[in-house]
């Protein structure tokens, strides 16, 4: 590698493989080819900005870059302030994410930031769904009626189901019951199924190309049960998309993002929520936040336990009355 010319510039984003010691020591290398007031940006989907930031001797530059595949479709990017990153460099990177054309919102360094944290619990409960005796076709249905670019099993297909799974294990260490990750993911991935890239998943590809569903999926699934096959239509919609309700009440409690309308917009930019619900949390305004909550308690009693129990960030906005105070 040669870093003629580095010392000239204003920004620097590393894009190497998603590994913290990598990231860490290319980071700290290229620290010493630049000026001093050069911003470092890592773009990463999962990895914490602050524990990078412990590796360079000037840790106000360093900040995160989110963008959101495929990269050329998806207008998204989160910027990702670390414990130490500036304001400087927080602003330049927001303005730059402007420049390249693209949507940009800030987010405080944690687990999945704030798109990947509020999307695994969709699609953790599809899994669970799954195992539950209801369809790959079912699901993906309702959630395609509901105005869903596609449904969570088409979606894991199009991640990766062996990526899927691997941000689900990261979340679920960082978070505890309350993201307790279906085993289906590595169960499927462990058997090959990779989704699209290899092409066999939960659907059949050829070149690219979507097939139809794989039926024999479900040989794989052990004990799948038909707990949750009567499910009406809009309780699988409850089930998928009220949970993202309620990680969201608790990431704006943390202050990931300091507004709901923050969150409306990555929601829509980063996976695709449909934009006349208005966004996740005018949604769950529409729905009404105490419905949520005493929705999400009879799931919680009917088995899914802490991994969908109301918490008390959701009961304060149901007191509150509403996510948006306009």
């Amino acid at each position: 590698l040669d870093y003629a010319g580095f010392k000239n510039l204003d920004v620097v984003v590393e894009a190497v493989v998603e590994n913290m010691d990598v990231k860490k020591k290319v980071l700290a290398e290229t620290e010493n080819h630049v000026s001093e007031n050069c911003i470092l940006a890592s773009n990463t989907s999962s990895l914490s900005i602050t524990e990078m930031q412990s590796a360079c001797k000037r840790p106000q530059n360093v900040a995160g870059v989110h963008f959101f595949n495929p990269v050329s479709r998806m207008p998204l990017i989160e910027v990702i302030a670390g414990a130490q990153s500036s304001p400087v460099a927080v602003a330049t990177l927001f303005e730059l994410a402007k420049k390249l054309g693209k949507t940009p919102i800030v987010v405080k360094d944690g687990p999945g930031f704030l798109v990947n944290r509020l999307l695994l619990p969709y699609m953790n409960e599809a899994m669970f769904l799954f195992a539950e005796g209801v369809s790959v076709e079912r699901i993906d249905k309702v959630m395609v009626d509901f105005g869903m670019p596609m449904g969570p099993m088409r979606l894991a297909d199009e991640v990766g189901i062996d990526t899927a799974s691997k941000v689900a294990k990261i979340l679920n260490n960082a978070f505890g019951a309350r993201a307790e990750a279906s085993p289906l993911s590595e169960i499927i991935a462990k058997s090959g199924r990779l989704g699209k890239k290899n092409g066999k998943g939960f659907y059949i590809y050829e070149n690219g190309k979507q097939l139809g569903i794989d039926d024999s999926i479900v040989q794989l699934i052990p004990n799948r049960t038909a707990k949750s096959a009567g499910l009406t239509d809009q309780e699988l919609v409850q089930r998928m998309i009220y949970p993202m309700i309620n990680e969201a009440a608790l990431a704006l409690a943390e202050g990931v993002v300091k507004t709901p309308g923050e969150v409306d917009l990555g929601m829509i930019m980063g996976t695709g929520f449909p934009p006349f619900r208005g966004g996740l949390m005018r949604f769950a305004d529409s729905e009404r936040a105490q419905k949520v909550a005493e929705t999400l308690e009879r799931f919680a009693g009917a088995g899914g336990g802490d991994r969908v129990k109301p918490n008390q960030a959701l009961w304060d906005v149901a007191k509150r009355g509403s996510f948006y105070r306009d």
